[in-house]
């Protein structure tokens, strides 16, 4: 009976250390120094008091928006359609609108044709200046080649002395 008596009796614990209070009456805490006695008790949440609207926020994380189509492969789709389209906006632009566009896309190849040109007619002025003039090989070689003189020969004339 003795130890059923002493599972009975409260053991106080301190609301700041969680350490057992050998005296229930004490002022203040031995192992953290606490005052545990006061005027009134405040009621602080999160310290002293259990606070549920912040272990509720903890449990349940905010939902993160995920793309649709992430959220089709995950299988996480809603399948909640969105409204569809209104008449006439998928229709293709008016006449007026797709002349303007031609003229535009028109004018822009002119630009690019114009710009080529100009970059080609500038690479063939670079070149022509960085060419040397090549001596005429040909023009040299159709001159008349003067004749050589033929070589004595021995007929009878006396070798010079």
């Amino acid at each position: 009976m003795a130890g059923q008596q002493t599972s009975e009796i409260a053991i106080a614990h301190c609301p700041w250390c969680s350490a057992e209070l050998r005296e229930p009456a004490a002022s203040s805490c031995p192992s953290c120094g606490a005052t545990l006695a006061g005027e009134a008790e405040p009621s602080l949440p999160g310290v002293t008091a259990v606070d549920n609207d912040a272990i509720r926020a903890a449990r349940m994380p905010a939902p993160q928006r995920r793309s649709r189509l992430l959220s089709w492969i995950s299988g996480e789709d809603s399948g909640v359609e969105e409204a569809p389209a209104p008449p006439g906006s998928l229709a293709p632009p008016p006449p007026d609108v797709r002349r303007e566009m031609l003229r535009l896309e028109l004018e822009a190849e002119l630009t690019n044709l114009q710009a080529e040109a100009e970059s080609i007619v500038s690479e063939s002025e670079a070149d022509a200046r960085e060419a040397r003039p090549v001596p005429n090989v040909l023009s040299a070689r159709s001159q008349p080649v003067p004749p050589a003189e033929p070589p004595a020969t021995d007929s009878g004339t006396p070798p010079p002395a």
